[in-house]
């Protein structure tokens, strides 16, 4: 990879570069580098074969058919699968020790004075 000249200006004479961008910006200030963001090219690719018609319904309503078939015959991975998606995921609730409230003394100007 060959180095332009302006990879060559930001360079000090130890061979590390500056610090800073003193040649100027690559963007605008508020401008991002990457507007679309990352794209997740596996999410979009199960999503497309989920939504393709198999035998007269999606592929999606199939695998949720077999997850439902597999809940039903006792399998506890999709019964709890199908239970978080439908009603949500439980929360755990942790009890803990009761603390009573602790007596604070008050000092009044007086013994204060005393001492």
């Amino acid at each position: 990879m060959l180095k332009t000249d302006k990879q060559t200006q930001n360079k000090r004479k130890d061979g590390k570069f500056a610090k800073g961008n003193t040649l100027g910006n690559r963007w605008k200030k508020g401008e991002s580098g990457n507007p679309n963001g990352r794209r997740n090219a596996a999410k979009d690719i199960l999503n497309k074969l989920l939504d393709s018609e198999m035998d007269d319904r999606s592929q999606r309503e199939a695998l949720l058919s077999k997850l439902l078939q597999m809940g039903m015959r006792g399998d506890l991975g999709a019964i709890k699968e199908v239970l978080d998606r439908t009603e949500g995921k439980s929360k755990e609730h942790i009890i803990t020790e009761e603390f009573k409230p602790m007596q604070v003394l008050e000092f009044d100007d007086n013994i204060l004075d005393e001492k």
